[in-house]
């Protein structure tokens, strides 16, 4: 007999495992559901799916109870222990298997869409011309493939329906098919206008994104008239969904943000909708965890750490343990973080990273649930694709199984946040997340010059992971010469130069300030051209505010010049906030003492020398002699000549590169700080005045139609007349912290592509970026690196700084390296401990020679495989070494309120005594010492290890 249903319906039929095939389906593929499948249903899955997709029949043999796959499967595992890519092993499977079939197991051909449909008010077909009779005596079939208009004249008088309208209740006809009424460009219309199924689009900057989200939520809504209650558009942030929302009122669209998103599952699965907690009450709540009460140091947060590692387990999918290892400042992380949760759950609420992650939880494991939500969450629009943490993108293939019909729209190379998991992967392999996906490349920036267009082009040329592009410039862009241009200038004049350039352009016709944008890589180095703006008077209106002022290095340097203008009058406070700062090992006692007096001169200083021992003595005059060299530069010098002399000389500038070596936020680097205070040293170069003179000037009030100052991170989505990047220079721009080349270059791309009509560089001539050739093309293409050859080590189970997740990243018993262990490494070699220091052991191989294993990397020892921890007991001057920095570590506990392991582990504790650093650069290469343990407690560490006998 023929195919029942029209061919294009693609439909395929379900029969028992042995059953003769029907004869419509005899050429068709089988695929047979037996117990492997359930076991291990992912190819069979795949396989399903590609047809469901492509419409292609297929004969599904049941050689299990379908009973056993049709329930949602619950994963009870911590989502941050998965991948954004992981799904319930049946959600697909169920689906697939009777979404576009006939069930043929009891020897007559059911079509229950059909069934369905009759119970939603459609009628039978007695005499089988289609499925179903609507009212109105119009005969139609019920599709249950990929969602997609059909033409009237499919078959002669019948129309379809499609089963997604049925499972709502609603056995009605859209309307006929027509074609997006907006006028736009070829390449924005193939994108609203695409047929059926997952899509992405890639939007570059300036290429009508926007519009296009607009206006395919339009176009489903009311073009092709589907539900409401299928159709969910998820914009990144409050703003953009207000504008989705203002430009689709007549559809009464549903749009929610990521979080807003989050926050109605949570609700759908409380029955209630949480409160969702404020920053300082998830503050205290954390501080409620904390072990003991920590001692709060001036002008630090210890809590502020904390909510950032919470949020880079729950967005970024990252394992307690593995986010405490990368970081030294939030110890104790894996052992609140159950408990910082279920105090929000006690409570009734959520933070606003537990939106996300409740959701994903709810989700996982409640099968029925997840079931009823993804009902309503047929067709998602998802904007800023390329921002989604991996959390971000776990939550939004859960809502979109079975189907997994969502149009991404998104720029991979405006990947900027990779610090919180964003990822261009998502985008590039995005028919990996998303199978069968359709892409939509938009290709015209109708926002930049052609000059930034072309730059950009050939900026981005020389990064590898990203998805192949063409983009021009629009018909209507700015062809002018100078479009984008670099303004280079002396180390001492960027300040000067931002100047020049903002003043020129609003010396133009109609240049307002609030059509000018001035964008640094870093916070602090917004700095130079503020102060210099406001001395210039030009209005403006900046994301800096004073607060910068207490950051670490700024602080030690604003203490410098008071000391170095304060002649015999030197405060103590000045002392003890620069007596770490180089690092200098002077004693716990120390501080006690200078408070003693209400002023101090150097030579009152030198005194304290002559009443301690030998050792502690050549420290304070150290200090001492450091003071002399900085008093000194106060007579007859600038702010300049000081603040070089303390970073060059004394030592500021090493101290806070130390301090940087681990990595940096987004924010600023230490030594970008002191970078960004000495370019504003010129502009008052009085000493003695200038901190107050800085001071005032942060005092002044902002204008909001003023010059815009930030960073290029808190501005992707925004444009402007003119922008200026500042510091496009070798170290900021690629930041000399940043890890990932390829991102460095696309915080350069999306700085230029802010820009509408104008945009200009500014370059230090003594370390111009490399970036600059590339913006040119004059830069060398690199080559293709070949894979480095594999050592006889394997790589480390936990790193500083990596993201491991998975059964690996989970609490694993080590194999210490005591001296005369047998142990086995990866290529079958074997040996012995025969040496231990601070961070590996040497084995002895039985064939001859040795081999260097570094703690952490894994290792086999009488069959089970570990990582390698140091000794538990030490000997020696090693040993000595370890009891000295015991008794510190109580002492310092007891002081702190806090238990031992806070200070510093048992196994960080070891590494430290085997090393026996002698200054700050020894002691922050030992495991455990990050700039915050350096900051808080390195002269402790030194000066306890001078206790300790050789």
């Amino acid at each position: 007999m023929p195919v029942p249903g029209p061919v294009a319906l693609g439909r395929g039929v379900v029969i028992n495992a042995g059953a003769a095939i029907p004869a419509a389906w005899m050429s068709a593929p089988v695929v047979t559901i037996d117990e492997a499948v359930l076991k291990a249903p992912s190819a069979v899955v795949g396989q399903l799916h590609q047809a469901w997709a492509d419409r292609t029949p297929v004969v599904v043999e049941l050689a299990v109870d379908p009973a056993r796959f049709r329930e949602p499967v619950a994963i009870t595992d911590e989502p941050w222990s998965l991948d954004p890519d992981v799904e319930p092993s049946f959600d697909r499977l169920h689906f697939l298997v009777w979404a576009n079939t006939y069930d043929a197991r009891s020897g007559e051909l059911i079509w229950w869409w059909g069934r369905k449909a009759s119970r939603a008010g459609a009628a039978d077909t007695p005499d089988g011309v289609a499925d179903v009779v609507l009212p109105g005596a119009v005969p139609a079939w019920v599709d249950g493939g990929p969602r997609r208009p059909w033409p009237e004249d499919l078959v002669a008088g019948q129309r379809v329906v499609h089963s997604e309208s049925v499972e709502l209740g609603r056995a009605e006809v859209a309307p006929p098919p027509a074609e997006p009424a907006a006028d736009l460009a070829p390449d924005q219309l193939g994108a609203v206008a695409h047929l059926s199924g997952p899509a992405r689009v890639i939007a570059p900057a300036g290429s009508g994104k926007t519009r296009v989200l607009t206006e395919r939520l339009r176009h489903l809504l009311g073009d092709r008239g589907w539900e409401r209650d299928t159709v969910l558009a998820v914009a990144y942030n409050k703003e953009a969904q207000l504008e989705l929302e203002r430009r689709t009122e007549a559809f009464r669209p549903r749009v929610r943000t990521l979080n807003s998103l989050g926050l109605w599952v949570v609700a759908q699965h409380l029955g209630r909708s949480p409160a969702v907690l404020e920053e300082r009450e998830c503050r205290r709540l954390v501080e409620s965890l904390l072990p003991g009460r920590r001692r709060q140091r001036a002008n630090t947060d210890p809590i502020g750490p904390y909510l950032e590692a919470l949020g880079l387990v729950r967005l970024g999918l990252r394992s307690p343990r593995a986010v405490e290892e990368s970081r030294d400042d939030v110890d104790g992380l894996q052992e609140i973080f159950g408990p910082y949760r279920e105090q929000l759950a006690s409570r009734g609420a959520v933070d606003f990273d537990e939106q996300i992650y409740a959701a994903i939880s709810a989700l996982l494991s409640d099968g029925p649930f997840r079931r009823s939500m993804q009902q309503r969450c047929r067709h998602l629009l998802v904007d800023e694709f390329q921002d989604l943490t991996p959390a971000h993108v776990l939550l939004l293939r859960l809502l979109s199984l079975p189907a997994l019909d969502v149009f991404g729209v998104g720029d991979d190379d405006q990947v900027i946040y990779g610090h919180i998991g964003a990822d261009p992967a998502y985008l590039i392999d995005y028919d990996a997340l998303f199978p069968g996906a359709a892409s939509h490349p938009l290709t015209v920036n109708y926002r930049c010059p052609v000059e930034v267009v072309e730059g950009a082009r050939t900026l981005l040329g020389y990064n590898r992971r990203r998805v192949a592009k063409d983009i021009h410039a629009g018909p209507a862009a700015d062809a002018a010469t100078g479009s984008l241009r670099t303004v280079k200038h002396a180390p001492d004049d960027g300040a000067s130069s931002a100047v020049e350039v903002v003043r020129g352009w609003l010396a133009e016709p109609g240049v307002e300030p609030s059509a000018i944008a001035v964008l640094t890589r870093v916070n602090s180095l917004l700095l130079a051209p503020q102060v210099a703006l406001a001395e210039a008077g030009v209005p403006l209106n900046s994301v800096l505010r004073a607060e910068v002022l207490e950051r670490t290095g700024l602080r030690a340097a604003l203490a410098y010049l008071r000391i170095a203008t304060s002649g015999d009058a030197i405060n103590p406070r000045d002392i003890v906030e620069i007596m770490r700062r180089p690092t200098r090992g002077l004693p716990q006692w120390f501080p006690d003492r200078l408070e003693r007096r209400t002023s101090w001169s150097v030579k009152q200083l030198r005194s304290i020398a002559d009443q301690v021992p030998d050792k502690e003595a050549a420290k304070v005059l150290h200090l001492a002699d450091d003071l002399t060299l900085v008093v000194g530069a106060a007579r007859g010098g600038t702010t300049r000549s000081i603040l070089e002399l303390v970073r060059d000389q004394i030592g500021l500038g090493s101290a806070m590169s130390m301090l940087d070596q681990t990595g940096a936020a987004q924010g600023s680097s230490h030594l970008d700080d002191l970078e960004g205070l000495l370019g504003v040293a010129d502009l008052h170069p009085d000493p003695a005045g200038f901190e107050p003179w800085l001071r005032a000037l942060f005092g002044r009030e902002r204008d909001p139609n003023g010059v815009l100052l930030s960073t290029i991170h808190r501005v992707k989505g925004r444009e402007w007349d003119r922008v200026l990047v500042f510091g496009v220079s070798d170290g900021v721009m690629p930041h000399r912290l940043g890890e990932d080349r390829e991102e460095e270059r696309r915080v350069l791309h999306v700085a230029i592509t802010r820009g509408r009509h104008r945009v200009a560089l500014l370059a230090d001539t003594t370390r111009l970026s490399p970036f600059l050739a590339e913006l040119d093309g004059t830069a060398p293409v690199r080559t293709e690196r070949a894979p480095a050859p594999r050592s006889a080590t394997v790589e480390p189970l936990f790193k500083k700084g990596a993201a491991i997740k998975g059964k690996a990243s989970r609490a694993v018993e080590g194999i210490t390296a005591e001296q005369g262990r047998s142990v086995k490494v990866l290529g079958g070699y074997e040996g012995k401990v025969e040496a231990v220091d601070a961070r590996s052991a040497q084995i002895a191989l039985a064939g001859g020679g040795s081999l260097t294993v570094r703690y952490g990397e894994r290792v086999e020892h009488q069959g089970k495989t570990a990582p390698l921890q140091p000794p538990t007991e030490l000997w020696g001057g090693a040993a000595s070494a370890e009891a000295v920095l015991r008794a510190w570590r109580t002492r310092r506990a007891k002081d702190d309120r806090v238990p031992p392991y806070v200070v510093l582990s048992d196994a960080h504790l070891r590494g430290i005594a085997l090393a026996r650093p002698t200054d700050a650069a020894g002691l922050v290469a030992c495991d455990g010492i990050g700039p915050t343990k350096l900051d808080r407690y390195g002269d402790d560490i030194l000066a306890a290890l001078d206790e300790a006998p050789d």
